[in-house]
């Protein structure tokens, strides 16, 4: 069933469908970037349980990557497995810089469920994100600025960005 984009999502109310699948690399590039039902539902999903209680903590965020087809993974250098491709990933970052990305990591590993929570390029990067209803791991995560992650402690994070 199609969404129509300027409609917000049920549930997270400060998000709209096509915040969560616009990709300039998709426009760019002329390529298709529209998901299917399945997809569409673990849009919501993401958005009601993790984005929009980041919002409400937080303030605005910016999606700066939601879903992706995955030709539009593989031309931003993902992997065509990636949890973007399944509408169960998001990319974000506060809007203004007083916040700290740590700041927002920590209080979603705090207060919510997610799978893996990356907090890449740090300190001024960006936070990734990715839901999946009953199988959610809490698997936290570094990428550095040579785009090597790494399996790391929400002390250690703490205390290399606090």
């Amino acid at each position: 069933m199609l969404r129509d984009l300027n409609s917000t999502i049920p549930g997270a109310p400060n998000f709209t469908y096509g915040e969560l699948i616009k990709s300039d690399t998709a426009l760019r590039y002329g390529i298709k970037n529209e998901p299917n039902e399945e997809q569409w539902n673990c849009i919501e999903l993401l958005a009601k349980n993790i984005l929009q209680p980041v919002r409400n903590q937080f303030g605005p965020i910016k999606i700066t990557s939601g879903f992706r087809s995955v030709d539009v993974c593989l031309l931003v250098g993902s992997s065509s497995k990636s949890n973007h491709t399944k509408g169960q990933a998001a990319d974000f970052e506060p809007y203004g810089n007083n916040i700290k990305l740590v700041t927002i990591l920590t209080w979603i590993h705090d207060n919510l469920e997610y799978r893996t929570l990356i907090l890449e390029y740090p300190p001024s990067g960006w936070i990734h994100v990715d839901y999946r209803i009953n199988k959610n791991i809490k698997n936290l995560k570094l990428k550095d600025e040579t785009h090597n992650y790494s399996k790391i402690s929400i002390e250690e994070l703490k205390k290399l960005y606090g």
